[in-house]
């Protein structure tokens, strides 16, 4: 650990305590104000972001053109995509609110569809864990705080970060609703075991897995995406269920918890194909919400960074080509 930290310059040690300066003053300022005021500020900000930042702006139209073709107008597309920043500004700022939830206001703020939690409890009581699974869809981070105040803890894998500063900053904003976070490093040993203590464990599923670190190929929009094994692999070891969650957004920054129905699978097929088929059952779950209202997933993420063809084709000009 001293080695690595010896590897880093003075001018990014100098930067990674900038950036953590920067969080910390947002998790400190952001609970000051009321949560109507900071939607309001993260929705100009937003389309302020939108208009400002070129780089996630052309991404987010090079994925809505991969995604769509032509059958959204240009003007349909630039909508989406403004939409779609405001969102996830909104939900980054929202994280940073979180101190100041509590079980009064999830319930003013969130939905649970009623036959969803009954739904979910009645999984709950076959005492084999479960695998939730979502995406970087509505109010995705509201969506993990408010299972912790419905008294639904989560086991969450959160992604490394080159600054762990930020890492513990955010993973610090994600459990006050009592949910556990895992870092990504050997995190299928840390999920086997959670299951198997019978617990409910969360996935986002709709990122880049690079291949050398695991990914398969799935297919995404009609096109292969590199995408994480995960959840069937963790399915035919565990036998636990497999239960998708979605956070619909409604009007005045409210959001409706829709879990389920179950993935079905055969809990004895063939460990290889059985789980592809697994993970690809699940990724077109995700795609069919997503096309019903767009606007509410992350498209400014390069979602096919990789490609496992030569040509080019409908793929968005920065995916590279990645042999199988």
């Amino acid at each position: 650990m001293k080695r690595a930290t010896e590897e880093i310059s003075p001018f990014k040690r100098l930067r990674f305590r900038a950036e953590a300066g920067a969080l910390r003053a947002l998790a400190w300022l952001i609970p000051k104000f009321s949560r109507q005021t900071v939607l309001r500020f993260s929705h100009g900000l937003g389309w302020l972001a939108y208009h400002v930042l070129r780089r996630e702006r052309r991404i987010a139209r090079a994925n809505l053109d991969t995604a769509f073709g032509d059958s959204k107008s240009a003007a349909e597309k630039d909508r989406i995509a403004r939409v779609s920043i405001q969102n996830f500004v909104a939900t980054l700022l929202g994280l940073f609110w979180s101190p100041r939830l509590t079980r009064a206001i999830i319930e003013e703020t969130v939905e649970f569809d009623p036959e969803s939690l009954r739904r979910l409890r009645e999984i709950q009581a076959r005492g084999k864990g479960i695998i939730g699974i979502t995406m970087h869809y509505g109010d995705w981070e509201l969506l993990g705080l408010a299972m912790g105040f419905y008294g639904i803890p989560m086991t969450v894998v959160q992604d490394a970060t080159n600054n762990a500063a930020l890492g513990e900053i955010l993973g610090r904003l994600r459990a006050v609703s009592g949910n556990r976070i895992i870092p990504n490093h050997r995190a299928a040993a840390k999920l086997m075991k959670a299951l198997k203590r019978d617990e409910f464990i969360a996935l986002l599923i709709d990122q880049y897995v690079a291949r050398h670190h695991g990914g398969e190929w799935l297919t995404f929009f009609g096109l292969a995406v590199s995408n994480t094994p995960a959840i069937g692999w963790l399915a035919l070891r565990t036998g636990a269920p497999i239960v998708p969650f979605v956070a619909h957004p409604l009007p005045g920054g409210r959001m409706r918890i829709a879990c389920g129905p179950e993935v079905d699978y055969a809990a004895n097929a063939d460990p290889e194909t059985g789980a592809h088929a697994i993970n690809q059952k699940c990724l077109e779950g995700c795609e069919k919400v997503i096309r019903d209202r767009p606007e509410y997933w992350l498209w400014s993420y390069k979602r096919w960074k990789a490609r496992p063809t030569r040509e080019q084709g409908r793929y968005p000009d920065y995916s590279r080509h990645v042999p199988h």
